[in-house]
């Protein structure tokens, strides 16, 4: 029996092996672990500059077919012409609307008030 209450005492000591059995202790009697270190929280995200938001929806809406007389008038026509050259017409107005973003990106971009 002394040498029963001997390891008890050296255990009871021992601040790392009652930290183990704290620890399982929990685990089996469903308690939660002790709290750990807390961990900062995360930054909010920075706020974004509205003007340069408002640049870049021009942008994206001069990316859809471009709004002038020959675009409506060939947009009218495609419904007569065959499936093939309606194909290559909706490729046609993609790529006008492409170039007309990059033109004004481009000039946008020269003036200095479009930040890449």
């Amino acid at each position: 029996m002394a040498e029963f209450e001997d390891t008890l005492n050296a255990i009871l000591s021992d601040p790392d092996t009652m930290g183990q059995i704290m620890a399982l202790a929990g685990k089996l009697g469903g308690e939660p672990p002790p709290p750990q270190e807390e961990t900062p929280p995360p930054q909010p995200f920075p706020q974004p500059d509205l003007a340069q938001m408002g640049k870049l929806l021009t942008l994206f809406q001069s990316c859809q077919a471009p709004r002038d007389q020959t675009m409506a008038l060939l947009t009218a026509l495609r419904p007569f012409l065959s499936q093939g050259r309606q194909e290559k017409l909706d490729r046609a107005i993609r790529m006008a609307g492409l170039s007309q973003a990059a033109r004004q990106a481009w000039q946008l971009w020269k003036e200095g008030d479009l930040h890449v």
